[in-house]
């Protein structure tokens, strides 16, 4: 192998060694997300909903949201998740293809 060959092997293993070791950094620490809130407030509701537009993808909206405590598929056959933030609002995400189609509130 010539000597130009082995600082190009040297600088692809160096590379992937900073690859992984970046991936482990985020896989153990999470990637300074905390994920969606466990007990979440009228406050936090009101940030996730102001937080998801039509037309976003689906898994990046439910990633943010606490898990839906009803899902289910509308008259239009989307894919509809519903939370209950008593004594508020009933929020309303509903998907269709993969992405967020309607956004209600009651």
């Amino acid at each position: 192998m010539t000597r130009r060959r082995w600082w190009v092997a040297g600088g692809v293993a160096a590379l992937a060694a900073a690859g992984l070791a970046v991936g482990l950094t985020l896989a153990f620490t999470g990637g300074g997300s905390s994920g969606p809130p466990k007990n979440p407030t009228h406050a936090d509701y009101e940030v996730l909903w102001d937080e998801s537009h039509v037309g976003d993808p689906k898994a990046s909206v439910l990633s943010r949201w606490p898990p839906a405590y009803q899902h289910y598929k509308d008259n239009l056959k989307d894919d509809c998740y519903e939370w209950a933030d008593k004594p508020h609002y009933l929020y309303n995400l509903c998907f269709k293809n993969g992405v967020l189609r309607l956004k209600t509130l009651f």
